[in-house]
């Protein structure tokens, strides 16, 4: 019961995230998920800092980079490499709070990330596919 608020509070960011970039169409709502990505891979190295513990910043920035990559490429080739950015961003969550691995986050906030992005990278695959279909 411990994680139900969290997780609860993640997916209802996802949905508002999801109903705050609908009307702003495609291209400005992939936008928007690609800056959120890039700018949340640039958060690992910081949030590293305080343990003041060179291997976990070494290990955040190893997970930092490819996340922002994913984002590069999803701002420009496909917003899959960004739902995959998203997936993968939940999944170092889930280690975070299940195997505590990296930067110390407490308990509640990976669990709210995890809910978050693996709604939001099912939405953003659902959102390339949509986009590819019109496109033919």
């Amino acid at each position: 019961m411990t994680h139900a608020l969290p997780f609860a509070s993640g997916v209802a960011a996802a949905l508002a995230c999801m109903a705050f970039t609908r009307p702003l169409g495609y291209k400005h709502a992939a936008e928007f998920f690609n800056l959120a990505m890039a700018a949340t891979s640039a958060f690992y190295f910081g949030s590293a800092l305080p343990a003041h513990d060179t291997g976990s910043m070494l290990l955040e920035a190893a997970i930092g980079v490819p996340l922002f990559l994913l984002a590069f490429a999803g701002q420009w080739r496909s917003l899959k490499f960004t739902a995959a950015a998203f997936l993968l961003h939940g999944t170092w969550d889930l280690a975070h709070a299940t195997m505590g691995l990296g930067a110390e986050a407490g308990m509640g906030f990976p669990v709210f990330c995890v809910a978050l992005d693996w709604v939001l990278a099912g939405y953003l695959w659902w959102m390339a596919g949509a986009s590819d279909r019109q496109k033919r």
